[in-house]
């Protein structure tokens, strides 16, 4: 059997095997992971997505998953842990003393909550019970709970309760994760009903800021938050590709990394 057939059917192996982990993968980090051209990695992608196993996308591919299907709360509370412990680090040190701090739901944002400095003292709106329990135990914080339809699977609360809710309140910031990050089609999550109220979310902050980790970059999901012009800051655990970074800072979104990450 012809040697390169076996090299290029392994590499495309691998290639699935990272993107079963990280649910995306960009061309320009395969290209580096496999020291193989772009061209080759496109090759790759456009051959796995004509076989079925992936689902391309601009700069790189998706897994061919239901865009509306979503890990539980507990699924994903250990994926990528160690840059979600980075990014919610550097997100809590933009809190400053007496904002009013919106915090949403998901694993990255608790992080942030778990790395909340205990010397400066502000005001917290979340419609999430996990981070609302947490919160509670932390003096320095007045917490405020948006209430609405609970969703098990996130521990968030939604819906036209929800967004009722928020009618007249606005935030110095608001903190907000994603399972996906496109230039194309914006902020993205699974649920509707979730995406919907992060939405008004956004309509009610003077400064949003995105809290996701470098998987989420190039993937698109169900529901839609927001465009990333409507986006003020990221924070994530490494830089994006060259490419993103260089139009986010054309549509002034600016992107933090850790010290870690750089």
């Amino acid at each position: 059997m012809n040697q390169n057939y076996l090299l290029t059917e392994q590499r495309r192996r691998l290639i699935l095997e990272r993107l079963r982990e990280r649910g995306a993968v960009r061309t320009s980090e395969l290209s580096e992971l496999f020291s193989v051209s772009p061209m080759t990695i496109r090759n790759d992608l456009n051959a796995l997505a004509k076989e079925g196993e992936l689902i391309r996308i601009h700069g790189g591919a998706i897994a061919k998953e239901s865009l509306a299907s979503e890990p539980s709360y507990h699924e994903k509370e250990t994926v990528n842990l160690a840059e979600k412990r980075l990014i919610g680090r550097l997100a809590a040190s933009l809190i400053e003393e007496g904002m009013a701090v919106f915090i949403g739901n998901g694993t990255t944002t608790m992080q942030l909550v778990h790395h909340l400095s205990p010397e400066v003292p502000f005001r917290a709106f979340t419609n999430a019970l996990t981070h609302a329990v947490e919160l509670s135990r932390l003096p320095q914080v007045e917490v405020y709970v948006i209430g609405g339809y609970l969703r098990g699977v996130s521990y968030a609360m939604v819906g036209r309760l929800a967004r009722q809710a928020l009618d007249g309140v606005y935030f110095d910031l608001a903190f907000l994760g994603a399972n996906g990050v496109s230039l194309e089609h914006g902020v993205t999550i699974p649920a509707l009903e979730e995406a919907e109220t992060a939405a008004e979310v956004v309509r009610h902050a003077r400064k949003t800021v995105l809290v996701v980790d470098h998987s989420k970059f190039g993937v698109v999901t169900h529901g839609k938050i927001a465009d990333l012009a409507d986006i003020d800051a990221i924070v994530t655990d490494q830089p994006p590709a060259p490419s993103i970074l260089r139009a986010l800072e054309e549509l002034d979104v600016e992107v933090l990394v850790p010290e870690e990450g750089r």
